[in-house]
């Protein structure tokens, strides 16, 4: 009898530390927002279309997945301009492969904003690291990365002054 309860009573503390787990990244995330807030961010008008795409999260599989709005469609294919802050993707001070997020980053680990703030960029030549917002032109396409929630790029670019 002693064993079932102490099976029983290790049960609940593990669901309880589950829980507290979970509260705590939610409280994470949400404190990461909150300052994100009080931050730059970029106004560029491609942003306003680009957060038509309704995005949806399985919490049981992990995934996201998008669904886009025909302005987006439209715009597949096409050379844009679209300002926003980089985000790195490997150590170093030049690159051409980055994330451009409408909003300042603030943590490596936590990746500022929604999906649909957040286009993947391939540059035709490295450039250095700026931590200003900067603009880049280049061809536009949707991409499907459930995993990381990606679904937009932008190949052939250059940041422009």
């Amino acid at each position: 009898m002693k064993k079932i309860l102490f099976i029983i009573s290790s049960f609940f503390l593990l669901c309880a530390f589950k829980i507290d787990s979970e509260s705590y990244v939610n409280s994470e995330i949400a404190a990461e927002r909150k300052l994100q807030e009080t931050l730059p961010k970029s106004n560029h008008p491609i942003w306003q279309t680009l957060q038509k795409s309704k995005i949806k999260h399985n919490t049981k599989t992990g995934l996201y997945s998008a669904t886009h709005d025909d302005e987006i469609k439209k715009m597949v294919g096409t050379e844009i301009e679209v300002g926003g802050f980089l985000m790195p993707l490997s150590n170093g001070t030049k690159f051409k492969h980055f994330f451009l997020s409408k909003r300042t980053p603030t943590c490596f680990f936590c990746p500022p904003g929604e999906p649909n703030e957040v286009i993947e960029i391939y540059l035709k030549k490295e450039n250095k690291w700026e931590e200003n917002l900067v603009k880049i032109r280049g061809k536009f396409s949707l991409v499907n990365n459930q995993e990381l929630g990606l679904f937009f790029k932008v190949t052939e670019g250059e940041i422009i002054k």
